[in-house]
């Protein structure tokens, strides 16, 4: 049966948190190329995939879970295009080598048809699992509010956080999804079995990077817990915010620091980007918002074991004025404070992430998917958009209610 592609993208969403403003500017310019956009969470959408007028899913990653939604849209005539969120961070590939088959499935090459890469690296990485899938090089939209055309749009939160704080601070991000998660262990171990793959040597693979990965951040957590100690013992006129990764639990941190007047933990939710920009220097374990930091030219310090045979895959941690214990990290503040020291190197992003200047990530999404849309046949002849049978309304767990809350403000904003 042969199905009319109409010029719609169901752009998905599934974390609001760091998913939702790169999508909405992606969405801009998918309308300016004359596109109607839908967007809106992962499971309503693809659970409504027969009563919506049949048009381009776009997903926002290609791991098993994502593969099985991409069969069951298919079935249905619409097109599938994808893009990956999870490895944004990573330049080279892990010691010991596993191929990414976790966040990259074999089997999405049956089912989408266009995939488009963050960077060379991860471009690399799925036209190695899958030669003959259709790579177009665009970059990653989230990047795009950390150019200096678009950061001015976190000023309204970050001047709400200054004036929140009584003092100017240091910020510790800190990244322990597998110490301290804010979810069950079951409900972790069941989402990873759903993701990984069929394969038993692959899964040997696997287990020894995240017995590797453990290892990396229980190294991160002595790090942590050391640094937040010597600001509390050393500096007590120093003010420092702890901001947790939002999938780790906030009162780990709550209870360690709290013997410490100096030392505060902030809410995990919404962007932690006004958080770095109100700071005034931000410290981390190797984590994405390091980048995302030196990309909006901030000081920025990076601590990892000195030992750590994962520090050299992260891009965070290239571009990042590296550390290899606390007390490094530690006294690379009071050197910065005191002037001798500049943090981040801005201009070395430009060698992992390919938009930093000339046209956004968004816009060269958009140009792609509209050459792919012509490509295929599609035309921008008069549509409407209407439903073929009732909109099924999908009950979320608090799990996933967590991952796509969102108000109606701050999606005006």
């Amino acid at each position: 049966m042969g199905y009319k592609v109409n010029p719609i993208i169901y752009i998905l969403i599934e974390f609001a948190e760091r998913e939702l403003d790169s999508k909405l500017l992606t969405a801009l310019f998918l309308i300016k190329k004359g596109f109607h956009v839908v967007l809106g969470q992962h499971w309503s959408l693809t659970v409504n995939k027969d009563c919506l007028p049949t048009g381009v899913f776009f997903f926002k990653g290609m791991n098993k879970i994502q593969t099985d939604s991409m069969a069951r849209v298919r079935r249905f005539g619409h097109t599938v295009i994808a893009m990956e969120e999870e490895l944004l961070n990573y330049c080279k590939y892990p010691p010991g080598y596993y191929d990414f088959r976790d966040h990259v499935y074999t089997d999405a090459n049956y089912h989408c048809q266009l995939f488009l890469a963050t960077h060379d690296f991860e471009m690399g990485v799925v036209k190695q699992i899958m030669p003959q899938l259709n790579v177009r090089l665009t970059g990653n939209p989230r990047t795009d509010f950390l150019r200096p055309e678009l950061v001015p749009m976190y000023d309204l939160a970050r001047r709400a956080i200054s004036e929140k704080m009584s003092s100017n601070y240091i910020l510790i991000n800190t990244n322990l999804g597998f110490l301290n998660p804010r979810h069950s262990s079951k409900l972790l171990s069941d989402t990873e079995k759903r993701v990984l793959p069929e394969d038993k040597e692959w899964i040997r693979c696997y287990k020894r990077h995240k017995d590797s990965y453990i290892k990396w951040e229980k190294c991160d957590m002595e790090s942590t817990f050391k640094l937040i100690e010597l600001f509390g013992q050393h500096s007590p006129n120093q003010k420092v915010v702890i901001r947790p990764h939002p999938i780790e639990k906030e009162e780990t941190y709550t209870r360690f620091s709290r013997r410490y007047p100096n030392i505060e933990v902030a809410s995990n939710q919404n962007s932690v980007r006004p958080w770095i920009l109100a700071s005034d220097i931000l410290i981390h374990t190797g984590c994405t918002t390091g980048t995302e930091a030196v990309a909006m030219n901030h000081p920025t310090i990076s601590i990892q074991g000195r030992d750590s045979e994962l520090i050299q895959y992260r891009t965070t941690n290239h571009v990042s004025y590296l550390t290899y214990t606390a007390e490094e990290a530690y006294q690379a503040v009071q050197n910065f404070y005191a002037g001798k020291l500049k943090l981040g190197n801005p201009s070395k992003l430009q060698e992992f992430w390919p938009a930093q200047e000339g046209e956004f990530a968004a816009e060269r999404i958009a140009d792609g998917i509209h050459d792919f849309y012509l490509g295929i046949g599609g035309e921008f002849a008069d549509f409407e958009l209407s439903f073929s049978s009732s909109f099924k309304v999908v009950r979320l767990t608090e799990f996933y209610k967590r991952k796509m809350f969102v108000t109606l403000a701050q999606f005006k904003h």
